[in-house]
């Protein structure tokens, strides 16, 4: 008898089923990951299922291939797709995990400060992770003194918003690059700061972080984000590997903010210095090893989309992590086989709790 899978998704991709129009999320790959594994993906919001009710109100796929309302027994697993940090969301989750339901990346958004104090522990990847501290006077003039280029970002999410960058200029002058309407803003100082560099100074949800000399290709410096998930045997891997190129001058290489998606090979190609093969062994190593070192503080993580940066030299630089990856970049760069797989694999690790469960 095939079991229900709940994808818990956000109220934009639930109402967008009955057009056809999910967003981020492709539903046919969770179907036809849930024909792989014996399993009937069903789509709901977090208001549509709660404690002490036994059924729930979720979308599922009918035998002509369209989505109607059911009423449907609660899933036992259930694989989250939205941001559940309310003290209210976190107090119903628990409930919820009382009457023995299990959820996929439960929790998917952790401060980058965090991120970086538990990656640091292992001596393995501390080459790899870019120096991160608080945004105060204190620290930010020691990393002046240390570092010819920062980043001062938000600590928590962002999708590109309220980034900018402190550049050496010479011995005296730094340059404070900003956006403001979209438009990017360069000022210079030497002993005085910019007013909105000193704002941010007041700002505890602010971090600065040694930038990666980031290689550049297609015209522009680019990252990667790497798709790292559990799979069908409940061990960590690779689903995908793109890179994300920043429009124009930008330092930004967030796809909010108009960077353009490929995959990493053709990137590459404007890198004929280096081997492709081992730029690309070298990358899902340190994203795997990134994955199980946070494994071991944070609550069960299955999904995660790490930002990797790649130096001119090949050497492969952590810059953050995703805990809800939405997966867009390997659409945008029309690699149809790993996006699918960034749906397929949850689903696949769904069926091994099953049978481990059971």
């Amino acid at each position: 008898m095939k079991e229900y899978v709940g994808i818990m998704v956000g109220k934009l991709v639930f109402n967008g089923i009955k057009k056809g129009k999910t967003y981020y999320e492709n539903l046919s790959f969770y179907e036809e990951a849930g024909e792989k594994y014996n399993l009937i993906p069903c789509y709901f919001r977090f208001d549509d299922i709660n404690p002490g009710i036994s059924t729930i109100t979720a979308y599922v796929r009918e035998e002509d291939g369209t989505f109607a309302l059911a009423s449907i027994p609660k899933p036992k697993i259930i694989h989250n797709r939205i941001l559940t940090g309310k003290v209210s969301s976190k107090r119903k989750l628990k409930r919820l995990k009382k009457e023995g339901i299990t959820f996929i990346n439960e929790k998917n958004r952790y401060k980058k400060l965090r991120i970086y104090e538990i990656l640091k522990k292992d001596p393995e990847l501390l080459p790899h992770l870019p120096e991160t501290v608080k945004l105060n006077e204190e620290n930010l003039k020691e990393m002046m003194n240390k570092y010819k280029e920062l980043i001062i970002k938000p600590n928590s999410g962002s999708l590109g918003s309220g980034i900018s960058k402190l550049s050496k200029v010479n011995e005296n002058e730094w340059e404070f690059s900003y956006f403001q309407k979209k438009v990017m803003v360069k000022k210079c100082f030497s002993s005085k700061m910019p007013l909105e560099l000193k704002r941010l100074l007041n700002n505890p949800r602010i971090i600065i972080q040694a930038r990666i000399p980031l290689a550049k290709s297609k015209g522009g410096i680019f990252d990667m984000r790497v798709s790292v998930q559990k799979n069908d045997i409940g061990e960590w891997q690779v689903s995908g590997i793109v890179g994300k190129v920043a429009n124009n001058d930008k330092f930004i290489t967030n796809v909010a903010k108009g960077a353009t998606c490929y995959p990493l090979n053709e990137l590459l190609k404007d890198l004929p210095h280096l081997d492709r093969e081992k730029v690309n062994n070298d990358i899902k190593c340190l994203s795997l090893r990134i994955a199980k070192q946070l494994e071991r503080e944070l609550p069960p993580m299955t999904d995660m989309g790490l930002d990797i940066g790649l130096t001119h030299e090949g050497i492969p630089k952590f810059i953050e992590c995703n805990g809800r990856d939405l997966r867009v970049t390997f659409r945008n760069a029309k690699m149809d086989k790993e996006w699918k797989e960034t749906h397929t694999t949850p689903i696949g690790y769904v069926k091994y709790l099953i049978q481990t469960q059971n």
